[in-house]
């Protein structure tokens, strides 16, 4: 019988298990406890840092935040009929097929870490909008947190989102970062990450994606015009070198005000695109262990000339 996931990577449903939670806080009838939606907060947050134990302090301290920030002040009736709208299109599977195409074009057997499966909160716009139902966030190489929330198509951003995280898993077991001083720093070198490293490699995994899903382009990639991308593209290209992750982030995503949305995905992926152009015998799994500046400057990215996405 066929191995279901690569050596090394396990997949965790671990929103079964919280979804158990919420059906008992539900059925709480004891007024001296702590409310339905507390109760269920607490047991919660018990079993997710028993999921990040082992992990680097900062690392721990990222997936609670991250969260924290997917589950609210949720409806837990909600909560409950989603964890058994997203069962139903067993989720686990999905993830684990695309981990098999991932590993079959970028074979890690070294690489050992664990998927957990969350749901994420219906009220969150960010998720349910923004990202297509589905959002993630890989802790060093040993862990990945996905959230989800039943959409339309969100199972196939699922699969699509979990090649992405291999390539962050693969891509940090190679280039592996700590925290310093309150910024990413990489072991080997002691240089800071800077948002042309993320930006090159969110880059880089939206490529490989592609090239596993290609019918499933994420708005991320697609929604910067090409007018803003040459108009933002000057302020991105000063701060290519920050290092705070604030910073980072706000480029990344968009602010809304002086950052067009998704502006550093964006072109992050455009560059790596042009890098791919330029060189014909590449793929995108043959740059997982390339330096940023190095894609970069090989890549003649050029916005002014409509350089590919």
């Amino acid at each position: 019988m066929a191995r279901r996931t690569p050596r090394g990577l396990t997949v965790v449903p671990a929103y079964r298990l919280i979804g158990h939670y919420a059906e008992e806080a539900l059925r709480q009838e004891d007024p001296t406890t702590d409310d339905p939606l507390t109760a269920f907060h607490g047991r919660s947050r018990t079993y997710l840092r028993r999921l990040l134990s082992g992990l680097d302090p900062a690392l721990i301290d990222i997936g609670e935040r991250w969260a924290s920030s997917q589950v609210g002040d949720t409806d837990l009736q909600a909560f409950v009929q989603g964890i058994n709208a997203v069962d139903a299109a067993t989720p686990r599977n999905v993830v684990e097929t695309a981990l098999v195409r991932s590993a079959d074009v970028l074979p890690r057997p070294d690489l050992m870490a664990r998927v957990i499966l969350m749901l994420g909160d219906g009220q969150s716009r960010v998720l349910t909008e923004l990202m297509q139902g589905v959002t993630g966030v890989s802790l060093g190489s040993q862990m990945t947190l996905l959230f989800f929330w039943p959409v339309p198509h969100w199972s196939e951003i699922l699969a699509y989102m979990a090649c992405h995280e291999y390539i962050h898993l693969v891509r940090n077991y190679l280039f592996p970062r700590s925290m310093v001083g309150g910024r990413m720093v990489y072991v080997k070198s002691e240089e800071s990450d800077t948002l042309l490293d993320a930006m090159l490699t969110e880059g880089m995994a939206d490529a490989f994606a592609q090239e596993i899903y290609p019918e499933r382009l994420p708005r991320w990639v697609t929604e910067l015009s090409r007018e803003d991308e040459s108009a933002v593209w000057p302020q991105v290209h000063r701060r290519l070198e920050i290092t705070h992750p604030t910073e980072i982030r706000r480029y990344l995503f968009g602010d809304s005000d002086r950052v067009p949305l998704w502006s550093g995905h964006a072109i992050g992926h455009a560059i790596v695109q042009s890098y791919l152009d330029n060189h014909p015998s590449m793929r995108p799994a043959s740059l997982v262990g390339l330096q940023a500046r190095t894609i970069y400057e090989e890549s003649g990215y050029d916005p002014s000339n409509g350089s590919p996405r």
